[in-house]
């Protein structure tokens, strides 16, 4: 096998919110100004605080006392207290990949809202591709599985007390990918952290995810000698072949799929094979087609067995580039966090960079992973303690998902359904959205912006059931394009025949 390098780039994801007005519901509980009140934070507890400082008011932000400290000896954090026109709310970012950094910025949308906001590394320092920091340190693995979220939660609501005298009315956590495993991780095992939970694009297979779909991917692209099969180059044929045969099949040719799950993806790669002559750019050899192929289907033992929901969707091809397909003999970013899982997470004994993701053996090798999932998997459907407590789920997952299939959180959710009580019971507190055309926590070619935190506060503090959300797609000029309905799964949104297809209100909502 040909030595494989590591392209690392940083895993990130964007939950999109729009500004709105929001009115003060509280304020400080004296009459000191806002550099003293934040200076009482420090105050008796280093461990709840270990520096901090107020932030002068900017054209987006409000003035702000920024909290930096540490909990757990090694978790670290970041809080952000509005100093006036606090709303009286709590709102949670979760971090993608492996974490490794304190990204508060991510929660500003919210911060602008009046919102006080919290950030946290996931208990360790590194990019978010770089899982070294996992070997052998079982206390590391659990504070980025749960532990941390969990004690930052907590942590941020004590200062939140401290500085403004009263609890948050309401707490809410919104991740995507990574943030996504967290989100669902925090409503089935701390079901009172949180009233409301956004969960995009979840990775909560997290031990097969990594340990068998990505890995599975990447195998795929490499034949026994460790020569790349095939590579980006061929993605734009392929992606054109597939909206060519299954874009109208919604009965509306939008350069957009509308569910992937009824592309014939098979026909189309068999469409593509070259006739009995050398390659070309046009055509798949018989290789390349059985390589393609292997993508878009579940990873199999031997036996034929399917070891996970599913390969990557159909409408998903030009969003490989890099995330799913490496260029040369770079692995991907799927495959480069999957090589470092196995090396660092993956295994009871982890075994170092002496592993590559090219010796995982998909009949002897999964049952290895099962002891580690047990801790990083939130694939529990008992969300009966979430429930109780009044807590509200939204999940969302792009249908052009190049990184992580939809097809895990659709079978997530209809495990959910199974064990809650059947649709309409389970409406009631968690509803999925699939986004057709978008791709890893937004983008791609379909609509991928959302206020999803409007539609979680009307569900929460309302009793306003998310029936509908819109979907909007920007333009290059910063004007949006496009507006699209998008309904809870499994309805699914139709053109009414009249007047433009980029305007959401000529769509209502069937059910397949």
């Amino acid at each position: 096998m040909a030595r494989v390098r590591i392209v690392a780039m940083t895993l990130f994801a964007v939950v999109t919110m729009t500004a709105s007005t929001v009115a003060p519901v509280a304020a400080a509980p004296s009459d000191d100004g806002p550099t003293e009140r934040c200076a009482d934070l420090l105050k008796g507890n280093s461990d709840r605080a270990g520096e901090v400082e107020v932030v002068d008011a900017s054209p987006d932000l409000p003035e702000y006392c920024r909290v930096v400290g540490t909990v757990s000896k090694t978790i670290n954090y970041e809080v952000r207290l509005p100093t006036t026109a606090w709303n009286g709310k709590f709102y949670m970012t979760g971090c993608g990949g492996f974490c490794g950094n304190v990204n508060a910025d991510a929660c500003n949308a919210a911060l602008a809202r009046g919102y006080a906001i919290a950030a946290t590394d996931g208990g360790h320092s590194g990019s978010s591709l770089d899982g070294t920091w996992g070997l052998d340190d079982r206390r590391a693995e659990i504070d980025w599985a749960s532990r941390a979220v969990h004690l930052v939660a907590g942590n941020t609501k004590r200062l939140i007390r401290s500085y403004y005298g009263e609890a948050p009315a309401y707490s809410y956590f919104s991740g995507c990918s990574g943030g996504g495993r967290e989100a669902l991780m925090s409503a089935q095992t701390h079901p009172d952290d949180f009233d409301g939970i956004i969960a995009g694009a979840p990775a909560n297979y997290q031990a097969y995810l990594a340990g068998v779909s990505q890995t599975w991917i990447e195998q795929a692209q490499f034949d026994d000698a460790g020569n790349r099969i095939f590579g980006v180059e061929k993605l734009g044929l392929i992606g054109a072949a597939v909206y060519d045969q299954c874009d109208g099949l919604d009965g509306l040719v939008d350069g957009q799929i509308d569910d992937p799950r009824n592309c014939d993806v098979i026909s189309v790669v068999a469409s593509l094979a070259c006739p009995p002559r050398p390659d070309g750019s046009d055509c798949l050899t018989a290789v390349e087609a059985e390589a393609v192929a292997k993508i878009y289907d579940s990873p199999r033992n031997r036996a034929g067995e399917a070891l996970y929901p599913g390969g990557l969707p159909a409408g998903s091809e030009e969003l490989w580039f890099f995330l799913s397909v490496g260029f040369g003999d770079d692995l991907s970013i799927g495959g480069s966090f999957a090589q470092e899982y196995h090396r660092y997470l993956a295994y009871t004994r982890d075994p170092g960079e002496i592993f590559s993701l090219f010796d995982f053996d998909f009949d002897t090798d999964v049952k290895r992973l099962n002891p580690m999932a047990r801790i990083f998997n939130a694939t529990s459907p008992n969300l009966g303690g979430f429930k109780a407590n009044g807590g509200k789920l939204l999940l969302y997952h792009g249908y052009a998902d190049p990184l992580i299939t939809p097809y895990g959180t659709v079978a997530y959710y209809e495990s959910v359904v199974d064990k809650m009580g059947g649709p309409e019971a389970t409406a009631e507190f968690a509803r999925l959205f699939l986004l057709p055309g978008m791709g890893h926590c937004g983008g791609g070619p379909g609509p991928s912006v959302v206020d999803y935190l409007t539609a979680m506060e009307n569900w929460v503090e309302n009793g306003v059931e998310p029936d509908e959300l819109i979907a909007s797609r920007p333009a290059g000029d910063g004007t949006v394009d496009r507006n699209r309905p998008v309904y809870p799964y499994p309805q699914v949104a139709r053109y009414n025949g009249a007047g433009s297809i980029d305007d959401a209100s000529n769509f209502g909502p069937v059910v397949p």
